[in-house]
């Protein structure tokens, strides 16, 4: 993506994040990573939320399937989750902290119907350290459009 590798990690419970990141206009050597807690979220959404409640406040670190990944070879790391209690999940946070992404750029994108990103840009502004972590954009739906002007911003 604009002659530089990608890397596209996300997280999503529900599949809307999923959608997203698996549309983005990838290229040769690009890579696409899902970040999968080692036990999932419950499939009810108030039980999810209950978990995800307790994980911010308690500043939890969430056990991952795929914690350490080989990102020396990307340049840019794009970073998609839902918005969970104004912030990103722990997952997210987890999965930064276990690999070292010093020197990366990082675009944080996130899903939600009405919640701004900017709490969770500075939580992964505090958690991956050496890194250039840009402003971050809020999807409701994927739009190649919308994508590629805030990449090219």
């Amino acid at each position: 993506m604009f002659g530089k590798k990608t890397a596209v990690i996300y997280f999503s419970r529900s599949g809307v994040t999923r959608g997203i990141a698996e549309q983005f206009p990838l290229e040769e050597g690009d890579r696409i990573i899902e970040i999968v807690p080692s036990v999932p979220y419950p499939k009810s959404y108030f039980k999810t939320l209950a978990r995800a409640k307790a994980e911010i406040e308690g500043n939890v670190s969430v056990d991952l399937e795929n914690p350490k990944q080989d990102l020396a070879l990307y340049d840019m790391i794009l970073i998609g989750f839902p918005i969970w209690f104004w912030t990103c999940p722990k997952a997210v946070t987890s999965f930064i902290s276990e690999n070292n992404l010093k020197g990366k750029t990082i675009y944080p994108f996130c899903t939600s119907g009405g919640i701004q990103i900017d709490e969770a840009v500075d939580e992964i502004k505090r958690t991956a350290e050496g890194a250039t972590v840009k402003k971050g954009k809020r999807f409701r739906k994927y739009s190649e459009d919308a994508l590629i002007k805030w990449l090219e911003q």
